[in-house]
């Protein structure tokens, strides 16, 4: 059945990547650029910024939307947070703070109080999920195998006080974790800790491991990878990348795998606890 389909779109390429899959299932589109991308075509299109919320919602309104679909990179200041939860009004008394977790949930209040289903990036590409096992790469050592849901578990940890995503280990130790900068800053300063000997020493690989937070709702912000991931993970020197299965998004699966291999990176799908 056809919907009605409101695509708040921020930057890479998952956003194209969406408004594909909804043509394909004959959605009526609209597009809201976040972020002055221009070459996402829709049956309406709207440059709005986050600091024009009440705009931004009232086009959500007006379009008669009956989904609503996130997708890409926004970085959100603080000041952002806060008109958004002024804009979003009961949902956004209701946030309980301004952390991801908190608006994510405003945002599913909202959509509860006006009859629109917010609806996640898997549930339009089920595709771009990660398997569990062996992903790309070299296959995994019998040590590797071992080590990635301990890293998971870590990833978990750093996610239940809504601080980040991904961690990166030097064997079982936690070295570095993700804050509001992103994953390409984590990979940054991992590249420089072991520079500085200060990880991935002694025999001990570096590995990163990326999974949702434990409060999050699966409609948005889930952990993704790249190519670019996978070469800014080896410049760091990392040799294994662990997503959570069914949690994670794959973006240009053949691109990972082949930057996977021309790199030496393994990348394994496992389950946390």
């Amino acid at each position: 059945m056809a919907r009605r389909l409101t695509l708040v779109a921020g930057s890479g390429a998952l956003a194209p990547l969406a408004a594909a899959a909804a043509r394909r299932h004959g959605d009526a589109l609209q597009v809201i650029d976040l972020v002055g991308r221009g070459d996402l075509a829709g049956d309406r299109v709207e440059q709005l910024t986050l600091s024009q919320s009440p705009a931004l919602l009232d086009a959500v309104k007006s379009f008669r939307t009956s989904h609503v679909l996130l997708a890409g990179a926004v970085h959100l200041t603080d000041a952002d947070r806060e008109a958004l939860v002024r804009a979003f009004g009961l949902a956004g008394k209701m946030a309980g703070s301004l952390g991801d977790v908190g608006l994510a949930g405003m945002i599913l209040l909202f959509g509860r109080l006006n009859r629109i289903k917010i609806i996640g990036i898997h549930e339009v590409m089920p595709d771009l999920l990660a398997p569990e096992g062996h992903i790309a790469g070299p296959p995994p050592t019998a040590a590797q195998s071992a080590a990635a849901k301990p890293a998971l578990n870590a990833a978990r940890t750093i996610g239940s006080i809504d601080l980040g995503q991904s961690i990166v280990l030097s064997g079982t130790r936690p070295v570095a974790a993700e804050d509001a900068e992103g994953t390409d800053a984590l990979l940054r300063r991992t590249a420089v800790l072991r520079d500085q000997g200060l990880a991935g020493n002694s025999g001990q690989p570096l590995i990163l491991a990326k999974a949702r937070k434990p409060k999050q709702p699966s409609f948005v912000d889930l952990p993704a990878i790249g190519p670019h991931t996978v070469a800014n993970a080896a410049a760091a020197g990392i040799s294994l990348i662990v997503v959570e299965t069914k949690a994670s998004l794959l973006l240009e699966r053949s691109a990972i795998e082949a930057e996977a291999a021309a790199r030496g990176v393994t990348i394994l799908g496992a389950t946390h606890g």
